[in-house]
């Protein structure tokens, strides 16, 4: 099987017509901190999601020690691993893929990332013994190389010796070079091309490609100043460029890795490149290699997502004191969000990088309420690390809860008091927290009928009167037409019994036995994550400024002091009650 080339006292040893069948190693099953245990098949995809400090990176370097060091360390407890092809085949692989020199009785096995002597047979590494080739089947990606990852690499006897780095593959691959530019070229609008004649070293050049004359080589020197004049070296770009390569070159390379540990893709990238990465990962990568990722980018969640792979899983980490909590986003769930336009356009998936989430009607809300939140008056001393997602009014709202729920996220969800006027949304929204719509029901039920009971809808007749009465009514010099057509959506305000009761909130309720069962009910809901505001609406946290919506939230931070305004200490309550409610459980 093997050929013998002497060169001094030193033998390189290659290996001709290997076959194509080659070992793998994979992890079966990785058991967590927590003890949650999750069972991988041999091509998944594994994405790390969570907050700050979470335990994603530290993932990463654990998996790759428990290659050759399987003991129970801080976020993984322990692995199993799952290996394929005979002795024989890897042998074959190793010759394949390795320099091997002869050295007396030793051998130096040298290769990408890779050395090591040993005079023993290598068939006996096989399977027991494999850490010695832990770099030939798993490598990590970190964020400190990943710059320089697609730098110019040395030059090899492309006849002689194998590969030693996936641009050694692309300068004899042209499919496999225009393969990659062709992505390159989807992310930034430049080809990226090998430089064949840059001598002992092989670098990438960035921009747009010179085709070959009929009478050119890749080699020529006509040809190889045309590509010199007309492109840039890769290693000269930004760090997004080169970034982007570097994944890409190991993503791609027919030499690729068993188990690939990639970390923070995203790194350098902006949102449109790291997305694109993102779908790159999932549909790109070898078919016979796992890829653990690990990210903090919600670009790069939905490039994911938007593919929708088979194997694609989705592990949210968070750290509760010295243990690490693993939950698994369902791959029902991740179909849901790939055919739902408002989750995936959404930022609600972001929500899986934060510590909790609170959902609001629309963005003005979000706006407002993370401002109070910004406040170290209403915070306190802990930053928060807390988003606002909108549901572009109440119907979403339970459909956004469940998806982040079901990925371990805490969620509070902030609804105007007509939320209790819909018991379908309203119970929507309970059992997306979790709680316990049997208790609520009969109380929601029973406040909404207080409610309708104390004063009944207008009927027609009366809808009709009052719009004669302003249409009949004598205008005031200059009345305008926004004038007179809220004098008319007045008159429809007043038509339910709710309109008065979203205005002023709980003020407007019937005393007694209506507002003892409002205040019940809404004690209740805090306790699930539902925060329905006890003055109807938003702005009734300050009548004193007129509008509503965005142009009413522009005016209260341009017009109040937000930390110190006496009109706004209803809302500051509202918003760090919220901010503490379960503070020690999340």
């Amino acid at each position: 099987m093997e050929n013998e080339t002497r060169h001094s006292d030193t033998t390189v040893i290659h290996c001709l017509d290997l076959p194509d069948d080659s070992p793998a190693v994979s992890f079966e099953s990785i058991t967590f901190s927590d003890g949650t245990k999750v069972t991988l098949d041999s091509t998944d995809v594994v994405v790390f999601v969570g907050p700050n400090n979470a335990g994603k990176s530290l993932a990463l370097r654990e998996l790759e020690n428990q290659f050759d060091n399987p003991i129970e360390t801080i976020v993984i407890k322990s692995t199993e691993k799952h290996t394929t092809g005979s002795a024989e085949h890897f042998v074959t692989f190793v010759y394949k893929h390795l320099r091997v020199t002869a050295e007396g009785s030793s051998r130096l096995f040298s290769g990408y990332r890779f050395s090591f002597s040993t005079s023993d047979d290598i068939e006996s590494h096989w399977p027991s013994g494999m850490s010695l080739f832990k770099s030939l089947f798993c490598t990590r990606l970190s964020t400190e190389t990943r710059i320089t990852d697609s730098n110019p690499v040395n030059a090899i006897a492309v006849l002689d010796e194998p590969p030693a780095h996936p641009i050694h593959m692309l300068y004899s691959d042209d499919l496999l070079e225009r393969r990659i530019s062709g992505y390159f070229r989807r992310g930034f609008g430049e080809d990226l091309v090998v430089f064949h004649a840059g001598g002992g070293t092989i670098p990438l050049f960035v921009g747009k490609r010179p085709e070959l004359a009929r009478d050119e080589q890749r080699i020529s020197r006509r040809y190889s100043e045309r590509l010199r004049s007309s492109m840039v070296p890769l290693n000269e770009q930004g760090d997004g460029m080169r970034s982007f390569a570097s994944v890409v070159l190991h993503l791609l390379s027919p030499i690729t890795f068993s188990i690939l540990l990639l970390d923070e893709p995203e790194a350098f990238l902006h949102p449109p490149q790291a997305r694109l990465l993102g779908e790159l990962i999932a549909t790109e990568k070898s078919s016979r290699a796992q890829l653990f990722v690990a990210t903090h980018s919600p670009d790069v969640l939905h490039g994911l997502i938007n593919v929708s792979p088979e194997h694609l899983r989705v592990l949210r980490m968070q750290r509760d004191g010295n243990v690490n909590r693993v939950k698994e986003l369902d791959k029902e769930y991740v179909k849901k969000i790939s055919a739902d336009p408002l989750m995936k356009y959404s930022s609600v998936m972001a929500g899986v990088f934060h510590e909790r989430v609170i959902i609001c009607e629309a963005d003005a809300d979000c706006m407002f309420y993370s401002s109070l939140l910004d406040l170290p008056e209403v915070h306190g001393d802990r930053q928060p690390d807390v988003l606002f997602v909108h549901a572009n009014g109440k119907d979403r709202m339970a459909t956004l809860a469940s998806t982040l729920v079901a990925l371990d996220v805490p969620v509070d969800v902030v609804a105007d008091i007509d939320i209790l006027n819909d018991l379908n949304v309203l119970k929507g929204v309970i059992k997306a927290l979790d709680g316990d719509w049997g208790v609520v029901e009969p109380m929601a039920t029973a406040l909404k009928k207080s409610i309708e009971e104390h004063k009944p809808w207008l009927t027609l007749d009366e809808i009709k009167k009052g719009i004669t009465s302003a249409i009949d009514k004598e205008p005031s010099n200059g009345e305008s037409v926004k004038q007179f057509r809220s004098r008319i959506n007045a008159i429809f305000r007043q038509a339910s019994p709710w309109d008065p009761v979203k205005n002023a909130g709980e003020a407007a309720l019937p005393p007694g036995r209506a507002t003892q069962e409002f205040q019940d009910l809404q004690g209740l809901c805090k306790g699930m994550g539902l925060w329905i505001l006890p003055v109807g609406e938003m702005e009734g946290f300050c009548k004193a400024i007129g509008g509503h919506g965005p142009s009413w939230v522009r005016q209260v931070i341009e017009q109040r002091d937000l930390a110190n305004a006496p009109d706004l200490e209803g809302v500051r309550i509202f918003v760090r009650e919220i901010w503490e409610s379960k503070r020690e459980n999340r």
